[in-house]
C-alpha cells in the first residue's frame, strides 16, 4: 500500500504500478468524457435540425402559404448555416454563383470547369428551389465573414428545407420560369 507522505517519490515496484495504474484510470477517463461531450453535442443539433424540418413540414401542413413556408426556410436557413443573411429570389438564374448542392456540398460549375469548396466561397452562394420538377427560384446565401463552411449535416438539412420550400410552391400552383 502506498502511503502519503506530502511529497512525490516512488520506491519501489509496487509504486510504480499503482503510479502506472492511475495515470491509465485517469486518461481512460478523461477520454470517456471528451467522447460523452462529443456525443451530448451531436444530439443536441440532431434534435434542432430534427426540430427545423418538423416545424416546417408542420406549417406546410397546416395550410400556411407558400410565402410563409419560404420565409420560415429562409428564417431557418440563418440560424441553421449561421448565415449572415439570406434573400429569396424567384424566377430566372442570373450569374454563376457557387451552389449549394443536394450532396451537401459547394460547387461552381463554369463550362467544364468544376471547383468544389471546403469553406464558403467569397460573396453569395445559391440553393436552388426546385418542386414538382419545376425551378421556382433560389435562396441566395451570405455567410458571416471568417465562419467556416457548416457540417455536413447541417448542409444537407438545409437542402431538405428547400425542398420543402419547393413542394409548398408547387402545391401552391404558383407559376414557373419556362
Amino acid at each position: 500500500m502506498t502511503r502519503p507522505y506530502q511529497r512525490f517519490a516512488i520506491a519501489d515496484g509496487d509504486e510504480v504500478q499503482t503510479a502506472v495504474l492511475l495515470l491509465v484510470v485517469g486518461l481512460i477517463v478523461s477520454q470517456l468524457a471528451v467522447h460523452a461531450r462529443r456525443l451530448r453535442t451531436v444530439v443536441v443539433s440532431d434534435t434542432a435540425y430534427l426540430s427545423g424540418l418538423q416545424a416546417t413540414a408542420r406549417l406546410a401542413e397546416g395550410g400556411g402559404s407558400a410565402q410563409e413556408v419560404v420565409e420560415r426556410v429562409r428564417r431557418e436557413l440563418v440560424d441553421l448555416l449561421e448565415l449572415r443573411g439570406c434573400r429569396f429570389e424567384y424566377g430566372a438564374l442570373l450569374g454563376h454563383l457557387p451552389r449549394l448542392e443536394h450532396d451537401g456540398g459547394v460547387w461552381l460549375r463554369r463550362g467544364t470547369r468544376i471547383t468544389q469548396y471546403a469553406e464558403w466561397p467569397e460573396g453569395e452562394t445559391e440553393l436552388r428551389i426546385t418542386g414538382g420538377g419545376h425551378y421556382y427560384g433560389r435562396f441566395l446565401l451570405a455567410p458571416a465573414p471568417d465562419r467556416p463552411l457548416p457540417p455536413e449535416q447541417a448542409r444537407l438539412v438545409a437542402v431538405a428545407l428547400a425542398a420543402q420550400a419547393g413542394a409548398a410552391l408547387d402545391t401552391a400552383g404558383l407559376s414557373h420560369p419556362s
